[in-house]
């Protein structure tokens, strides 16, 4: 039998009543697990990750760029607004379902506008979401004063409202930058009658077209749901060699939480996405290519001091699904492993290192043009946006929330934070989610 180890102590939630106990990390069998007890509600040991090796290399290569790279404590780089909690849908995999409860179901105008204040000519993603964004009548008077503050709106959508092109015409005319639908499935409509309650795929496609004919930009969802769509993934991610304006694909593993339907054991950790995705390309011939991959972006970003969160990782993806055109596994690991044998003795160095290597592989796969259009010509797009045709990026992201919630990664690392109460406030989107959407909140040991 293996033997039980310790790897790191932290705060987590009682998923019951969210109080906050003390959890410990531990390694058991090659998987990691969150053991934690609530006086009142008992224990609960849920899995955190598949593989223990990922999970711990990934900590320590998080610990030693922390080091010597320390997060900016004012960076903000995308937020969430929680526009409204009404919906169209009552979809079973909803995780937003205990929400209506605890939070006012509109922000007026006038609050929407006061915190915007903070973040102007920033040139953050502002990603609207609920709920159903659309069905606030004032949702293009949102969108205005968020473009006109000099951020980007992206509009997180379940897209029954977007297939009428007048609609979202007017919401493009009020600046509407992108749109972020989800995608189940492409064509396969008893998925989403599965997951979402009604056939959408011919609903889906109608959208397409209207955000090609607009030219909007396209960020899609695709919640994997383990036992009911992950056989769907490779037909959503060649979707990208149809769809140019197609810049991001963010596969989204289900949680079971204020959901009507399903279980825990249709989740998925994050490790378990990347397994989905080495099955669905050929970018890949194994986990540990693609764990490299990561590590090139974590790094990258690291040197710029940002990090992405922890349980929310990306990789730069070629649209052609050939592994050819991807980062060679083999040569990034020589770089990425003396990379840190300098950091040991001299980090700026290693810095200057790892960035001219980086930018040299950047500059081979067609990033000339949009490197120079973002720091000489400094045209106003979003960030993730500057990517040359051939290429697009893929997040592997799953959420923090009372169940698997975890303070220490949480408050160190999360990039991402809620508009709601305000981002002075600096409280990130799965905190929010986790304790602020609750009348009361009992506090454990300090």
């Amino acid at each position: 039998m293996d033997k039980i180890e310790p790897i790191r102590e932290t705060y987590s939630l009682c998923p019951v009543c969210r109080m906050r106990i003390p959890a410990v990390v531990v390694e058991d069998g090659g998987s990691v697990y969150m053991e934690k007890e609530c006086p009142e509600h008992g224990s609960f040991r849920p899995l955190i990750a598949k593989y223990a090796h990922y999970y711990r290399d990934l900590a320590r290569l998080y610990g030693l760029l922390r080091k010597h790279f320390p997060t900016r404590p004012t960076a903000v780089e995308s937020c969430a607004f929680t526009a409204t909690l009404d919906c169209n849908l009552k979809c079973p995999i909803c995780f937003a379902g205990d929400e209506d409860r605890v939070m006012p179901r509109e922000m007026p105008l006038s609050e929407i506008e006061e915190k915007l204040i903070p973040i102007r000519g920033a040139g953050i993603m502002f990603k609207l979401h609920g709920g159903e964004p659309t069905l606030r009548k004032d949702l293009p008077e949102i969108i205005r004063l968020v473009r006109s503050s000099g951020n980007y709106p992206v509009l997180v959508t379940n897209a029954l409202k977007l297939d009428d092109f007048d609609y979202l015409t007017s919401l493009k005319e009020h600046g509407l930058y992108a749109i972020a639908p989800s995608f189940d499935a492409r064509h396969d409509d008893s998925i989403y009658e599965r997951m979402r309650g009604r056939p959408l795929a011919g609903q889906r496609e109608e959208l397409l077209k209207n955000a090609r004919r607009l030219g909007l930009k396209l960020m899609i969802f695709f919640v994997a749901v383990k036992g009911v769509n992950e056989d769907q993934l490779s037909a959503i991610l060649e979707m990208t060699r149809e769809y140019p304006e197609l810049y991001k694909v963010i596969v989204l593993a289900y949680m079971h939480r204020g959901c009507r339907g399903f279980s825990e054991e249709n989740e998925y950790t994050a490790d378990e996405t990347w397994e989905l995705v080495v099955d669905a390309t050929n970018v890949f011939s194994s986990l540990e290519e693609l764990y490299i991959a990561l590590k090139i972006n974590i790094i990258a970003r690291a040197l710029r001091h940002r990090y992405q969160c922890f349980n929310s990782q990306t990789v730069l993806m070629p649209r052609s699904g050939r592994r050819e055109d991807g980062f060679d596994p083999d040569y990034w690991r020589g770089v990425i492993e003396r990379f840190e044998k300098l950091l040991g003795t001299n980090p700026a160095r290693a810095r200057r290192y790892f960035l001219r290597k980086f930018g040299l592989g950047l500059l081979g796969k067609g990033f000339f043009k949009p490197m120079i259009d973002r720091l000489v010509l400094k045209k106003k797009e979003l960030a993730d946006t500057f990517v040359p045709p051939g290429y697009y990026w893929l997040q592997f992201q799953t959420m923090y929330y009372p169940k698997n919630y975890d303070e220490e990664m949480v408050k160190e690392f999360c990039p991402f934070f809620s508009f709601n109460p305000g981002l002075e406030k600096r409280v990130s989107f799965c905190e929010y989610y986790s304790l602020y959407l609750k009348i009361s909140i009992r506090v454990g040991p300090a």
